[in-house]
């Protein structure tokens, strides 16, 4: 499992420690996914999501939006 973006994948031993963390620095949660949050997505798909249909779930971290983080508000702005 674990997509191209993650740790148990083929490719991923073949990434420097540099790649690799620049692939993770670019998930908004900062970690690879883990077997466990994609069975629990699939279980809800087929328990509880009996009406949808055609629908994309993607279950990626937060990679396709980036990793640009909030910055700090100005001082003085509440």
């Amino acid at each position: 499992f674990e997509t191209r973006h993650a740790e148990q994948t083929r490719g991923w031993g073949l990434l420097s420690a540099e790649q690799q963390s620049t692939i993770r620095d670019h998930i908004l949660l900062a970690r690879t996914g883990k077997i466990e949050e994609i069975i629990a997505a699939v279980f809800f798909l087929l328990q509880d999501a009996t009406y949808m249909t055609g629908s994309v779930m993607r279950m990626d971290g937060g990679y396709v939006l980036g990793s640009e983080k909030i910055p700090p508000m100005p001082p003085g702005v509440e």
